[in-house]
């Protein structure tokens, strides 16, 4: 029986498939990229050299519910930080096309990020209501609706997570990232703000390493647009706007309203979820408010607009910000991609 490797030529240079990490390929001539790549490596941090021994003894003053307001906070911030395979999975496709190699170290050091982060919000939830919430077992209709509404944020975010695989069969490379912009820009600002007013030093050094790393993935998102927004044609260009404002819609669950679009949420959820966050602020954890929340996503959203209309790109119709633009029709289930 034939092998069908029997007909290979050794005589001529081998066809790889496309597709494949294979050949390895190096260029150095994006010097942008590669500076946003050294940056990456200077400013790593250790979540462990964080003083969580801080952060347990705070929670030994507080009460019960106190607690659980704190863990929820975290819990809900993990459906995001859960990016690491997110990364990981850009990582793969970022060798299969053969990108840039400055782009693929960055997008290794940001799936290293992201873990942390991960790991940061279990550090966090540990400290304060270790096994929240699969081990905690609620005594009332608010802890009972409040562990339901992590289990079911986390549910949404596994609808995510497999539109995220498919969504490389659907868009290029750029349009995928460039969506992320929004959620960057805004997280940013929330995390420089939470910082400045965390009454722990714990909490200080967490929120203000955070910001920095999304500074820094911001920072990776517009190069990828700049590099890539002259190829762009005018369909490419809207799907740009139309994951601009998806970004806005799935990232607000936490760092703004909790939405009405795409989510599929418990009824009680945003009552619930309001009133977590005020026995937070009670207990001396510092969560901005509504204002601030809305004034971070001002900022974001003109941040990104200025960006935007450098290239041609439209923005989204803002209309809970009371910022015009672009109307985006209803957005489909299928239309979405995922923003971590």
């Amino acid at each position: 029986m034939s092998s069908k490797y029997s007909n290979l030529n050794f005589e001529e240079e081998p066809d790889f498939p496309i597709e494949n990490i294979y050949p390895p390929r190096w260029n150095f001539d994006n010097e942008k990229a590669w500076q946003l790549y050294r940056r990456a490596k200077r400013e790593q941090w250790d979540e462990e050299n964080i003083d969580w021994k801080e952060v347990k003894d705070y929670a030994t003053g507080l009460d019960r519910k106190q607690k659980l307001a704190i863990a929820y906070w975290w819990s809900l911030l993990s459906n995001f930080d859960n990016a690491t395979p997110v990364f990981a999975y850009a990582v793969i496709k970022s060798f299969e096309q053969h990108l840039d190699t400055a782009v693929k170290g960055v997008l290794t050091t940001i799936t290293y990020d992201e873990n942390r982060h991960n790991v940061m919000c279990g550090l966090a939830i540990n400290s304060v209501l270790p096994g929240f919430p699969f081990d905690f077992k609620p005594q009332d209709d608010l802890e009972k609706k409040a562990k339901l509404n992590v289990l079911w944020t986390w549910w949404n975010g596994s609808r995510y997570w497999k539109a995220y695989l498919e969504a490389y069969k659907k868009y290029t490379f750029d349009v995928l990232f460039t969506s992320f912009m929004m959620g960057e820009a805004a997280a940013t600002t929330v995390f420089t703000t939470m910082s400045k007013g965390a009454k722990l030093k714990a909490f200080q050094e967490l929120f203000k390493n955070t910001a920095v790393d999304e500074t820094r993935h911001y920072a990776f998102t517009h190069l990828i647009m700049s590099q890539n927004a002259q190829k762009m044609d005018e369909e490419r260009k809207k799907l740009v706007t139309k994951q601009i404002r998806a970004g806005f819609v799935f990232l607000s669950l936490i760092t703004y309203k909790p939405p009405k679009d795409f989510w599929k949420l418990p009824p009680w959820f945003t009552e619930v979820h309001e009133k977590m966050e005020d026995i937070a602020r009670d207990a001396g954890f510092y969560i901005p408010t509504i204002e601030e929340k809305e004034q971070a996503w001002k900022q974001a959203v003109l941040r990104v607009g200025a960006s935007l209309k450098h290239y041609g790109i439209k923005l989204p119709d803002m209309p809970e910000l009371g910022i015009s633009g672009e109307v985006i029709e209803e957005i489909s289930e299928e239309d979405y991609i995922p923003v971590f």
